[in-house]
């Protein structure tokens, strides 16, 4: 289980969600997203839009770890600073310190309405949720702090909300030339999918077979921003009470007001994100908000799409699909806190370590496509001898030919890289 051959692993679920939330970047919204604007609520609430979900240890102080989730996806350059979070939205981590896949603790955030420029942020947490699910109320305020303050802390946790340049990197142009249902904006009244017009992604060398053109980090080359809140707090934080830091799952969601709540005291999930591009690119456009207001653990659409995908569009065995399926449902972002003196490694901790480390979470500049293409498309399940091979790789699939290099993050929180 050699690093590169599980970085392959997985890589199918990230790609093809990614793929299916950027498809907001061509469609009817065209302004609005990329995990990004992956159902009809989101895309007529951005604010609500979450794009990308990260967890790893502080780069400077190792007993500390950083949560970080981005929002509002596509913000133009130089408009970030006069964007922000939308007020009528509740913003969560949830976090599962006891192995039920259920939240234990929840960090919660509200926004006032923005006046003269400037925005206070009211964080809630870490603590115990008041209710898990899909529906939530605000537990004890912590404190608040200003909008875009990186230097802002809060009993002895360190927090940001603001805007930052979108980490999210993907040639994502072209996967929506070879898998075209995946890109939202081709559906709806008068639509049709057409054909797919490519078959391999780009920057390939000459001779492979596959196409040599460059390949594009989109988001980069475009210079979106987001919306990032990021925390970074002692690890202990997070363990189970009276017990030390281990294995903990991590997700976010975005909740808006419940009109059937009792004098509207109860917020009602409308989006929820853990694990990159996964729902985007299983699942079809029209069960994406079945997904986004259900629980992990009750989600009524995701194992039979990652299945159902994998083996019709993909064309892989029943075998590997099963695969696919066990590892990425549910849908939450697995970490072992126990695991220190190393970096993040998506799916490390599922893998042990195979990815990189067996710290798990994910790093901003853990290369989550083309671990998840690997999985979809080559060999990657099979060389791990998690499934028999089926002879349906395609080698021009297996990587996108995009890395972190134009992205500018910092090894100064809050990391992620400073808007355009």
């Amino acid at each position: 289980m050699s690093p590169r051959t599980l970085r392959s692993s997985l890589v199918a679920a990230a790609l093809v969600a990614l793929a299916a939330g950027v498809g907001s970047l061509y469609g009817v919204r065209g302004a609005i997203g990329s995990d990004h604007a992956d159902s009809p609520a989101v895309l007529a609430r951005p604010g609500a839009d979450l794009t990308d979900v990260y967890v790893f240890p502080s780069p400077r102080n190792d007993a500390n770890v950083v949560l970080a989730v981005d929002a509002h996806p596509l913000i133009a350059p130089g408009m970030g600073a006069s964007t922000y979070f939308d007020p009528g939205v509740m913003y969560q981590f949830k976090i599962d310190n006891s192995g039920d896949k259920v939240e234990d603790l929840v960090i919660q955030f509200s926004a006032s309405a923005p006046q003269n420029g400037s925005q206070t942020i009211t964080m809630y947490g870490p603590a115990k949720p008041n209710q898990t699910g899909t529906s939530s109320t605000w537990t004890a305020s912590t404190a608040t702090f200003k909008y875009n303050d990186k230097n802002a802390s809060v009993k002895g946790i360190k927090v940001f909300a603001g805007p930052r340049e979108d980490p999210f990197f993907f040639d994502l142009a072209q996967f929506f030339k070879i898998v075209p249902d995946r890109n939202f904006g081709n559906h709806g009244a008068g639509k049709s999918v057409p054909a797919a017009s490519a078959s391999s992604f780009r920057g390939f060398a000459a001779g492979s077979g596959c196409d040599t053109s460059a390949s594009q980090d989109f988001l980069a080359a475009n210079k979106f921003n987001v919306l990032s809140l990021v925390v970074e707090l002692p690890r202990a934080m997070l363990a189970p009470a009276g017990g030390a830091p281990g294995k903990i799952s991590v997700w976010a969601s975005a909740s808006v007001k419940d009109p059937s709540s009792p004098y509207g005291a109860s917020y009602a999930q409308i989006e929820r994100l853990a694990r990159p591009a996964v729902k985007e690119a299983f699942e079809s456009f029209d069960n994406h908000d079945k997904t986004n207001r259900s629980a992990p653990t009750n989600d009524p659409a995701l194992a039979d799409a990652i299945v159902s995908f994998t083996t019709t569009a993909a064309g892989r065995s029943a075998e590997t699909a099963g695969v696919l399926k066990a590892v990425l449902t549910p849908d939450e972002m697995l970490a072992d806190l126990s695991q220190t003196g190393v970096k993040a490694a998506y799916l490390g901790t599922e893998t042990g370590g195979a990815t990189g480390s067996k710290f798990g979470g994910r790093g901003l500049t853990d290369n989550v496509i083309d671990i998840s293409l690997g999985a979809i498309f080559g060999n990657t399940i099979s060389a791990l001898k998690l499934a028999p091979d089926d002879g349906k790789e395609s080698k021009c699939l297996t990587t996108d030919n995009v890395g972190p290099g134009g992205h500018h993050f910092s090894d100064a929180f809050p990391y992620i890289g400073e808007p355009t």
